[in-house]
């Protein structure tokens, strides 16, 4: 079984495209008015559904003539100390960036907790978004804008087709952007 639909699946699949949840989120921040986007995240090799969301990010990007203005990447999992030292490491070297999409929420906690820590203006001056849609950010003290990797549906849906109690096949899920308050409203 797969977790996802980008790609060729095994006898079934359940998930969301990565691809098109990268590009969902790429159109939201430019609706919103953002253009200097970083990308701190996990690195690619070792996470491929990062890298599927970081491909559609960049194409949606591409396609309104931008490009990231600054990416980061680190080895090991994720947490909320990488999540700052990379978005620390981020607005040093680029200094004017006005997004940082995360490759994870728990990324995108910990810079959120950077960029508050320093009293930047989220969202005004700079942005951040997330994507998985677990609930841990949501106890920050600003809601963090994230994609929903609809995870807990994905999981109840494979134990019934492992179960035997759904047929198996392709089934595709719709991620869905969760606003927060990290991200301007168009």
């Amino acid at each position: 079984m797969s977790f996802g639909v980008d790609g060729t699946p095994g006898d079934s699949a359940v998930g969301i495209s990565r691809r098109q949840a990268g590009r969902q989120m790429a159109e939201a921040i430019i609706a919103a008015g953002y253009r200097r986007i970083g990308f701190p995240g996990t690195v690619m090799p070792d996470d491929h559904r990062a890298r599927k969301r970081l491909d559609g990010f960049g194409d949606a990007l591409h396609r309104a003539g931008l490009t990231l203005a600054d990416r980061g990447f680190c080895a090991g999992g994720s947490a909320l100390l990488k999540g700052r030292q990379m978005t620390a490491a981020i607005l040093k070297r680029t200094p004017d960036p006005d997004f940082l999409y995360c490759s994870n929420d728990m990324i995108g906690a910990g810079g959120l907790l950077h960029c508050l820590q320093e009293g930047m203006d989220v969202p005004g001056k700079v942005g951040l978004a997330g994507c998985n849609g677990v609930d841990l950010p949501d106890g920050l003290p600003r809601r963090l804008a994230k994609m929903d990797a609809c995870r807990l549906q994905i999981g109840r849906i494979a134990a019934e087709i492992i179960a035997g109690k759904r047929p198996g096949g392709i089934i595709e899920l719709s991620p869905r952007l969760e606003h927060g308050d990290t991200i301007r409203r168009p």
